[in-house]
C-alpha cells in the first residue's frame, strides 16, 4: 500500500503538535526572545513539512524535529550577527513574562558553559528530550549523551555554587 501526501500531513501534525510548547521553550533558551523562538519555531514547522518525505520512520521523530529546531535557531542567530537587529515591540502575557523572569537566572548559568554542555541541557530540560532523542537531535551515541549531560550538569553546579 502507498503512502499519501494527506498521510504524511496527517501524521506530521500528530507528531509535531504535542512538541510545539517544548519547541517554544527551547527555541527562546537559545535566541533569547519570544518574537525570535517563534520565528525560529514556524521556520522549522515549514523545513521539516518540506522535508518529511527524507525522515526515516524507523528513528524517533522527536530527535528529528529538534534537530531541525536547533538549526533554524543556529541560522537566526547567526542572521542577527550579520545584519542590524530591529528592538521588537513585545507583546507577551504577564505569565510569559514571569516565566521569561525566572528562566533568566538559569540562562545567565548557562551562558557560562561550554557550547557542548549547554546544547544538551537545553534539548533536555527546555526540549523535554530523552536521551534517545538526543542522540538523534545531536548526532551522537546515547553513552555520549550520558557522560556529556553528567559533564553538563557537574558545570552547571559548579557555576551555581559560584554565586
Amino acid at each position: 500500500m502507498s503512502r499519501k501526501p494527506d498521510d504524511d500531513r496527517d501524521d506530521f501534525q500528530q507528531w509535531v503538535q504535542p512538541l510545539l510548547e517544548q519547541a517554544a521553550g527551547y527555541a527562546y533558551s537559545i535566541v533569547g526572545n519570544h518574537a525570535d523562538a517563534e520565528d525560529a519555531v514556524q521556520e522549522a514547522l515549514w523545513k521539516a513539512y518540506r522535508g518529511l518525505h527524507s525522515y526515516d520512520r524507523a528513528r524517533p521523530f522527536k530527535g528529528w524535529w529538534f534537530a531541525i529546531v536547533r538549526n533554524c535557531c543556529l541560522d537566526l542567530c547567526q542572521q542577527r550577527r550579520t545584519r542590524p537587529r530591529t528592538v521588537p515591540i513585545e507583546h507577551a502575557h504577564q505569565v510569559a513574562a514571569r516565566a521569561a523572569k525566572a528562566a533568566e537566572p538559569f540562562r545567565e548559568a548557562l551562558a557560562q558553559l561550554t557550547p557542548l554542555l549547554r546544547e544538551i541541557l537545553q534539548l533536555r530540560y527546555f526540549g523535554g528530550c530523552s536521551y534517545r532523542d538526543l542522540a538523534e537531535a545531536l548526532a551522537i551515541p546515547e553513552g555520549t549523551v550520558m557522560s556529556r549531560l553528567y559533564a553538563a550538569r557537574q558545570a552547571l553546579a559548579a557555576v551555581y555554587g559560584k554565586d
